[in-house]
């Protein structure tokens, strides 16, 4: 008789490595956290110097305490590095706008992301499993399935024709929006390109979880952006919306993540 295939153990030197290495930006974005919260005179000062108003400090430091606690939650870990990607995108907007230098501030925060997920990575088999393989809808009904790929299309096509191709065209009333936003002009390019080569990498079946990461630190970004100057809550909102539509669809259609983010028990 033969015997079944078991599955491999999974090893404790990588789950330990990937403890420490997702308790390095844990512990980090935590002190972060904390720091808003008690708000000292610099951490201010900080603050208002990247553009944005003493009010939404405290604010900020809630969110990025919870996204953090989120995240070192296993059974949440997943939904918290998705968080914490939207949030760091925001840092790397900040530092695009006010033009830090790129390797030691701007950049900063997308290391601080790949620590977050390569962390992950290792202490969660659930990551390295699914995510190695194709995209799986071998089990999802067609109207599921379908419902998916209509609630993807969604966003994608937003993202490509009502914005990535409107930063290659640099209309007028765009380049003024930027200088509104307080973006100079010569990155409207760079991000048009980054809005849609992310977008592509969403919509291919076999890498779509990593452009939805990559568009969740897009929209970030965005979310950051207009509540740096003030916009109207639904400026804040449709980017938050469009991030839902984009796990959402994805979920509906890729079995892999229901893997990874599971509903119930």
């Amino acid at each position: 008789m033969q015997a079944s295939a078991q599955p491999a153990p999974f090893s404790t030197k990588k789950l330990w490595a990937g403890i420490v290495v997702s308790a390095l930006p844990a512990l980090f974005l935590l002190i972060d956290g904390v720091m808003k919260l008690v708000k000292p005179p610099d951490v201010v000062e900080t603050t208002v110097k990247l553009g944005y108003p003493e009010s939404v400090i405290l604010g900020l430091g809630i969110v990025l305490i919870a996204c953090t606690v989120i995240y070192v939650i296993p059974r949440t870990a997943v939904l918290g590095a998705i968080l914490l990607t939207g949030y760091l995108g925001g840092a790397v907007a900040t530092h695009v706008r006010v033009g830090n230098p790129l390797f030691t501030h701007t950049l900063f925060p997308v290391y601080l992301g790949a620590l977050i997920w390569g962390g992950l990575f290792l202490r969660d088999e659930r990551i390295s499993k699914h995510l190695q393989s194709g995209a799986q809808t071998v089990s999802i009904s067609k109207g599921t399935l379908w419902a998916g790929r209509v609630v993807s299309a969604i966003p994608a096509l937003m993202l490509i024709f009502a914005s990535a191709l409107s930063k290659f065209l640099k209309p007028a009333g765009l380049v003024e929006e930027f200088a509104r936003l307080g973006y100079p002009e010569n990155v409207i390019l760079v991000i048009g390109i980054l809005e849609l080569a992310c977008t592509i990498v969403y919509i291919i079946p076999r890498v779509s979880v990593l452009g939805a990461i990559l568009l969740t630190g897009y929209l970030g970004g965005v979310v950051a952006t207009h509540v740096r100057v003030g916009d109207p809550l639904f400026n804040v909102i449709t980017p938050v919306v469009l991030g839902v539509l984009i796990w959402g669809g994805l979920y509906l259609r890729d079995e892999r993540l229901r893997a990874l983010l599971p509903l119930r028990s």
